[in-house]
């Protein structure tokens, strides 16, 4: 059975009329992609800061690296290794702020200086960093007792040293030689530590993966069965 609207008259899809109607439908639908892409399973709490060396062109290992992170749902930035002190002043903000989330640093050449150097300026306002990888770091300072856990990657025949820690650090330390496979220019390409590094943070941040709850499934119909009386 069909209605006819008296005194309704179709518009034009020229007309203004059909226009906004057009541009309301796509910003409801922009507004309702938007909350789904919050509610994206998979993201993993915490953040990777990445630092660059030199010029920003001989540690192009730190950009796939935040490339992969993201994939895997960890929240990753790469910066030159010149910018540490501001981004420091940013974490210790955030946690003032009541941010609890893991801190995670990596860094290659003076890169890998960096993170130490942020680290040791975190640990002036007692903010822990839950993880350190580092790509063969030039001239490090001494890891300090915020840290939780660190591994550096190193190639002592070139550029490369190992870190050494505070005295009162209680974290876990690991310096690893791998001047037998790689270079400074190379190693933080290196495919294999690449994905070390990864699983390193996924490990730091799996616990509280953040998942879509399931759909509940409807429950079985239950069937009653009565005894009939006899006729």
């Amino acid at each position: 059975m069909s209605i006819a609207l008296k005194g309704f008259k179709r518009p034009s899809w020229t007309s203004p009329a059909a226009v906004l109607l057009i541009l309301s439908s796509l910003f409801a639908a922009a507004l309702a992609s938007s909350g789904d892409a919050d509610a994206a399973p998979g993201r993993r709490p915490g953040h990777v800061y990445l630092y660059r060396g030199l010029m920003n062109v001989f540690s192009l290992g730190m950009d796939q690296l935040a490339y992969k992170l993201e994939a895997a749902g960890v929240a990753s930035s790469v910066s030159n290794h010149t910018l540490w002190s501001g981004q420091a002043d940013d974490m210790i903000a955030k946690y003032k702020a009541g941010n609890r989330e893991p801190i995670i640093l990596m860094g290659h050449s003076a890169g890998a200086d960096a993170t130490i150097s942020v680290a040791r300026k975190l640990a002036q306002y007692n903010v822990p960093v839950a993880l350190i990888v580092n790509f063969d770091p030039v001239a490090p300072d001494a890891v300090p007792n915020n840290v939780k856990q660190i591994v550096n990657y190193y190639v002592p025949a070139g550029w490369g040293r190992a870190v050494s820690a505070d005295p009162r650090f209680k974290g876990k330390l690991a310096n690893v030689n791998e001047s037998s496979t790689t270079n400074h220019f190379s190693i933080d390409k290196d495919d294999s530590l690449q994905r070390q590094a990864i699983a390193r943070v996924l490990a730091v941040t799996g616990g509280g993966i953040r998942r879509k709850p399931a759909t509940p499934k409807p429950a079985p119909l239950r069937h009653n069965s009565r005894s009939k009386s006899p006729d």
